[in-house]
């Protein structure tokens, strides 16, 4: 019989997901395989938002949960910088199916990809609930 993981194992388990999609993310993009490269910073930025969000005890199990919770963090901050964030994820993920982003346009969103992901993983766990 198995248990559920605790709240702490989950996001760990996200984080790790997280890591090993950006780095298949730099793999990709050297191989110039844009589509690719950009699912896998999406999947990375979605894989550290429920990092994030399971420390904080919200929810994190749909698109909309992930959207709302940048969205509050940057109601809470004043910042936009957590939705745009989320947006520059976003647009990447889009372009896995419609393969039409410029590679330059794709760089730049990697790079706003990247330091999302390593503040939301760098998050320590507060559990504001």
């Amino acid at each position: 019989m198995s248990s559920m993981p605790d709240s702490q194992d989950l996001a760990e388990k996200h984080a790790g997901i997280a890591r090993r999609f950006i780095v298949a993310a730099d793999y990709y993009l050297f191989e110039k395989d844009f589509i690719q490269a950009s699912e896998k910073l999406w999947g990375a930025a979605a894989h550290a938002m429920k990092t994030f969000c399971i420390r904080r005890g919200w929810k994190h199990g749909k698109y909309s949960h992930l959207r709302r919770a940048m969205q509050r963090m940057s109601e809470r901050t004043g910042d936009n910088y957590w939705t745009e964030g989320f947006k520059a994820a976003y647009n990447l993920h889009l372009n896995f199916y419609n393969d039409d982003m410029e590679q330059v346009a794709l760089e730049s969103r990697r790079e706003i990809v990247r330091d999302l992901v390593n503040l939301l993983l760098a998050a320590t766990w507060d559990g504001d609930g």
